[in-house]
């Protein structure tokens, strides 16, 4: 099989709504945002992940992921120091555990407990000599759907309202992989305070759905 068919395979299959993380159940704050009214229609959930992956912890995803891929050993333990709250260091905990078991099982890729999951991404898809603007563009689709889901559920938006929140994403998607590409950690930031308070304030919600 040729290596681009090969790469795509494989991602799409890590990435994929059937692969044994749990994704689905955690919403990275945007649950208690609906509740708040801060996000109340497709247009606003679109902003809302838009902002994300330019200015946030979509973008830093992507540069943890380019660390690891080069092999930065210090990636890891940044990564989660600079998680906003218990919830936000909990998803990529638990996350990065559930990929890591699945990936070792599945692919022998042999990663060690306690990886971030953007790291642990990073570093399967090293392992597997992956490209890597396709494993960050992957990640930041997935990462996306993740959220509409959460959009089309509880706000709630039908489906053809999520498809087409995650194809005007697109583009943002696009630019942040491209980007990533040559950053490096010194340039992480976020200007998505907003989520990180959101996602501090669930820890307390109930009832919630998500949990994170």
């Amino acid at each position: 099989m040729q290596q681009p068919y090969r790469d795509m395979m494989l991602l799409q299959t890590w990435f994929s709504p059937a692969f044994p993380t749990g994704a689905f159940s955690y919403s990275h704050g945007l649950e208690t945002a609906i509740q708040d009214g801060l996000v109340t229609d497709a247009a606003s959930l679109t902003s809302w992940i838009s902002c994300l992956i330019a200015h946030g912890s979509g973008r830093n995803d992507a540069l943890f992921i380019k660390a690891a891929y080069e092999g930065d050993d210090g990636a890891n333990a940044l990564c989660l120091a600079l998680c906003a709250s218990k919830e936000r260091w909990q998803e990529t905990r638990e996350l990065g555990q559930a990929f890591c078991r699945v990936v070792n099982a599945s692919h022998d890729a042999g990663l060690p407990d306690g990886l971030a999951y953007p790291i642990a991404v990073g570093r399967a898809s090293r392992k597997k000599n992956l490209d890597l603007n396709a494993t960050l563009q992957s990640y930041l689709q997935a990462f996306s759907a993740t959220l509409i889901s959460v959009g089309v559920r509880i706000i709630p938006i039908g489906q053809q309202a999520g498809q087409d929140c995650l194809i005007s994403l697109y583009p943002v998607i696009g630019k942040v992989s491209t980007e990533a590409l040559t950053a490096t950690l010194s340039e992480l930031g976020s200007a998505s305070m907003l989520s990180d308070l959101m996602a501090i304030k669930h820890e307390n919600a109930t009832p919630r759905i998500y949990r994170t």
